[in-house]
């Protein structure tokens, strides 16, 4: 059977959600989940365990839900088996009528890690990871923030579902799109329209790290984001104009 594209449930989704992401980011394992979605040592100083992952999983889904609550702009969809009834992949997509910088936001607090040297390394992350859309990106647009597939159900073209329906919806409002690549996930982009604009380089910096600081820093570690845009239509070789390029 095949594999369902459906809207995700905020009331009873996110454990699934957030269990379903962490084993498809850990396999391959990705460094740069760990600044956003940890598992902390236990109380004792043991590091990782069965214990200390599960506990992440159940912050990572009560912290979804939260967000969810008090961003109205978040639209989760979910992939499942109709035969087993899993969870198979997730997406978050942020639909923005408005330009969603035309106010001074506020600052991240990375308060998933305890208030030393690890908060202060994750901040820094997300502020440089929303660096480069929150300076090109001040118009309305749909931005695709986490997308997953469980390794069991790869190849099965769970991507492509999710960029038909993003991209649909973009394409009704008549808005561009932007999102973050990874090297793997960078040809299917390209394969629907999407084109790089920019290689972010995340690498935060302070003159005065502390051990958790320094701890952080070497299980993320510096890392390449591809910022991609999709214009309205597609990109197109030498006919698509960059708006933020354009003089004012």
């Amino acid at each position: 059977m095949a594999l369902k594209l459906q809207d995700a449930d905020p009331a009873t989704d996110f454990p699934a959600l957030a269990r379903a992401m962490f084993e498809s980011y850990e396999e391959p394992w990705q460094p740069f989940f760990h600044a956003y979605f940890p598992i902390h040592c236990s109380s004792s100083g043991a590091g990782g365990g069965v214990e200390a992952r599960e506990a992440a999983i159940a912050e990572a889904a009560a912290r979804l839900a939260n967000w969810q609550r008090h961003d109205a702009t978040m639209h989760w969809r979910k992939v499942v088996d109709p035969e087993t009834g899993d969870l198979a992949a997730g997406a978050l997509w942020n639909i923005h009528p408005e330009n969603p910088f035309r106010a001074d936001g506020q600052a991240v607090e990375a308060a998933w890690f305890p208030d030393d040297g690890s908060r202060r390394y994750a901040e820094q992350l997300v502020e440089l990871h929303g660096r480069p859309r929150a300076r090109i990106g001040q118009r309305p647009h749909v931005y695709l923030f986490i997308v997953f597939t469980h390794p069991r159900y790869r190849r099965r073209g769970i991507g492509q579902q999710f960029m038909d329906w993003g991209i649909k919806k973009a394409e009704d409002m008549g808005v561009e799109m932007f999102l973050d690549a990874t090297p793997m996930g960078r040809p299917l982009y390209e394969k629907n329209g999407f084109v790089v604009v920019e290689d972010n380089v995340v690498a935060p910096q302070t003159d005065s790290p502390d051990d958790a600081w320094r701890e952080t820093e070497a299980k993320v570690g510096p890392s390449t984001h591809y910022v991609m845009w999709r214009p309205v239509g597609g990109y197109k070789k030498g006919e698509s104009k960059r708006p933020w390029e354009e003089k004012q």
